[in-house]
């Protein structure tokens, strides 16, 4: 998927976002948009990012007394 920044847009705040809270994408996303780290934390408007399709990460299916 293709998204176009708004001004002062945060990638860790759109990959939480787009991504449902899951924390392992930033990576991911860095990766498929090189150069993108060159504008710092605040994104300017109108840069276009890709956000690959990411598999869920599956549950840890180990059971604790305390399940």
């Amino acid at each position: 998927m293709k998204y176009r920044t708004q001004q002062n847009d945060m990638l860790d705040a759109i990959c939480h976002k787009y991504y449902q809270g899951n924390i392992n994408t930033l990576d991911v996303v860095l990766a498929a948009n090189p150069g993108i780290a060159k504008h710092g934390a605040l994104l300017p408007a109108g840069l276009t990012i890709e956000l690959p399709a990411i598999q869920a990460e599956e549950k840890d299916q180990r059971i604790t007394l305390w399940d």
